[in-house]
C-alpha cells in the first residue's frame, strides 16, 4: 500500500485538534506563491515513565504509566488537522496506519513495559541519599528520580524515521534550619542513561549530595539581598544556566520569530555581544541521556548557533515556522506526546566555552553576587525584559564566595545584559531539568542546560520573596 492511499480510511477511538497555536495565520499560500500542497504523516509514540520520591512522610512509587497512540495530520504544513488516538491494544485498529508502517510499530508496541526491571535499583538509589543527606546534618531530602523509555517513529511520504531514548533523571533539595527558623535549601539535578548506570555512580552521587548538605549548612544563615547593580557570576553548570534558556532560547523559537514577537530576532545579524560569547542549541549534545537524533518531525536534529561571535545568527525551527520564514527546518520540532503537533522548542542550550575559570573570575571580582540557581519570574520576547527568582547565590566580597544571600530578585532587559559579558570561561558543565520547560498549552518538555562560568560586568539586583 502507498502512503497515499490511507487518506480517505476511517478512524476509531481518536480525537481531532486543528493546528492553531500560533497568534497570526501563516496561510496556506507560502511567501514565494505557491499553494502548499495537502499530505498526510503519521507519528506513532510508545512511552514509559518510573517514578520515586521522597517527601516528607517517606518513599513513594507511584505508579508507572505506559502509553502508546497514534497522531495523524491532514492538510499543509502550515495549516493541519491532527486526529490522535490512543492504542489500548498493542496493535492499532486496521486502516488506522499504511501497511509499511504498521510492520515497522508491531514489534516496539508489542514490547513488555522494559522499565520494570529497575524498579529495586531506583528505590535503593533513593533510600542510600537519603541516609547520606541525614548524617550529614540536613533537615530533609526531597528527592525525584524519574527514569523514561521512549520509541517514536514518524512517517511521511519522503521519509520513515525510528528514534529511540531513555534517560534517568535525579533531583535532590536539601533542607537545613532550626525548628521554628527560616529553612533554607538547595537543588541539584544530574542525568544517566539508565537506571543500571545511575546506580553504579552511587559512590560519586553519595559525596555529590554530602558536598551538597555540607555547603548549604556553611552558608547559612543568609545575609539580605543587596539592591543595586553588581558584577553577576553564574558558575559552570548551574541552574543559573536558565538565563541563557529564557533570554537567548525562547525569543529565537521559530514561531516567535515568524509572527514577529522576537526582541533578538529584529537584530538578525548585528552583533549584541562581544566576540567570544557564542550560544547554541544542540540537541546531540546532553551527555547521552536526554539527547536526540531524530526530531519528532523526522527531521536530523543539528546544532543551531542563535549567537554566533556576539551576532545573532539562527532561529530554532519546525517545519511549520521554517516554511513561514523561507527556510529549512533544523531538527527542533518537538512533542509533548502524540497528542500534540509539534513546535519549535529547545533542547540543550549551551554556552559555548573560551577560556578562564571559576577561581579566576572571583579573584578579581570585588563585591559581586555568586549566583547559583535562578528560576523565571517574567520574560517579555518582545521588549526584551526579564526578571528571574534568585533561588540561591552567595556573597563576593575580595575574590571569595562567602554567606548565601537571601531571596531575591534579578532583572534587566536582555540586550543591556548580553552586552554586559565580560568574562566566559572554559570549564563547562552540563545541567538538567526534570520539571521541563513548558510552551503554551503544550505542556513540559525536558531540557538541558551547557555553561561553562560566565561573568556579567553588572545587573540589577533587588530582594524579594
Amino acid at each position: 500500500m502507498r502512503l497515499v492511499e490511507v487518506l480517505h480510511q476511517p478512524r476509531s477511538r481518536s480525537t481531532t485538534r486543528r493546528d492553531t497555536t500560533w497568534e497570526r495565520d501563516t496561510s496556506r499560500v507560502p511567501r514565494h506563491g505557491r499553494k502548499e500542497p495537502l499530505a498526510l504523516d503519521w507519528f506513532v509514540e510508545r512511552r514509559e515513565v518510573s517514578d520515586v520520591l521522597h517527601l516528607r512522610s517517606g518513599i513513594r512509587v507511584p505508579p508507572a504509566t505506559f502509553e502508546r497512540g497514534v497522531c495523524a495530520r491532514k492538510g499543509s504544513p502550515s495549516h493541519g488537522e491532527y486526529t490522535w488516538t490512543e492504542l489500548a491494544r498493542d496493535a492499532p485498529a486496521p486502516g488506522l496506519l499504511p501497511g509499511e508502517v504498521l510492520e515497522r510499530t508491531r514489534g516496539p508496541l508489542v514490547r513488555p513495559p522494559a522499565l520494570a526491571d529497575g524498579a529495586a535499583l531506583r528505590e535503593d538509589v533513593v533510600r542510600r541519599l537519603v541516609t547520606v543527606a541525614r548524617e550529614a546534618g540536613a533537615a530533609h531530602l526531597d528527592v525525584t528520580l524519574r527514569e523514561v523509555d521512549r520509541w517514536t517513529l514518524h512517517a511521511h511520504p519522503e521519509r520513515l524515521v525510528e528514534e529511540h531514548t531513555r534517560h534517568a533523571l535525579l533531583e535532590v533539595k536539601a533542607f537545613h534550619g532550626e525548628p521554628g527558623g527560616p529553612r533554607f535549601d538547595a537543588w541539584r539535578c544530574v542525568s544517566h542513561p539508565d537506571a543500571a548506570h545511575l546506580h553504579a555512580a552511587l559512590p560519586a552521587l553519595e559525596a555529590w549530595v554530602d558536598t551538597l548538605v555540607r555547603e548549604l549548612r556553611e552558608t547559612t544563615p543568609a545575609v539580605p539581598c543587596p539592591s543595586e547593580a553588581l558584577p553577576i557570576l553564574l558558575p559552570p553548570g548551574a541552574a543559573s544556566a536558565c538565563f541563557f534558556h529564557e533570554v537567548c532560547g525562547h525569543p529565537m523559537e521559530g514561531d516567535v520569530v515568524a509572527r514577529g514577537g522576537s526582541f533578538l530576532a529584529r537584530r538578525m545579524g548585528q552583533r549584541v555581544a562581544e566576540p567570544f560569547v557564542h550560544v547554541s542549541d544542540d540537541p546531540t549534545d546532553a551527555q547521552g541521556a536526554l539527547g536526540f537524533a531524530w526530531d519528532d518531525e523526522g527531521h536530523a536534529a543539528r546544532a543551531v548557533p542563535l549567537l554566533r561571535e556576539g551576532v545573532v545568527t539562527s532561529p530554532l525551527l519546525d517545519t511549520r515556522s521554517a516554511r513561514a520564514l523561507g527556510l529549512e527546518p533544523n531538527g527542533h520540532g518537538r512533542r509533548v506526546d502524540f497528542r500534540h503537533p509539534p513546535l519549535p522548542r529547545m533542547a540543550h542550550t549551551r554556552v559555548e566555552p573560551h577560556e578562564g575559570n571559576l577561581n579566576a573570575f572571583l579573584a578579581d571580582m570585588g563585591h559581586g553576587l555568586l549566583v547559583q540557581h535562578l528560576t523565571p519570574r517574567h520574560m517579555n520576547l518582545l521588549s526584551g525584559d526579564f526578571s528571574f527568582y534568585i533561588v540561591e547565590a552567595r556573597e563576593v566580597r575580595d575574590g571569595c564566595a562567602g554567606a548565601r544571600v537571601g531571596p531575591g530578585i534579578l532583572w534587566g532587559n536582555g540586550l543591556t545584559a548580553l552586552a554586559a559579558i565580560d568574562a566566559v570561561g572554559s570549564d563547562a558543565l552540563n545541567l538538567f531539568a526534570t520539571r521541563g520547560c513548558r510552551k503554551l498549552d503544550h505542556g513540559p518538555l525536558p531540557v538541558s542546560f551547557g555553561q561553562p562560568s560566565v561573568r556579567f560586568r553588572a545587573l540589577q539586583v533587588r530582594p524579594g520573596a
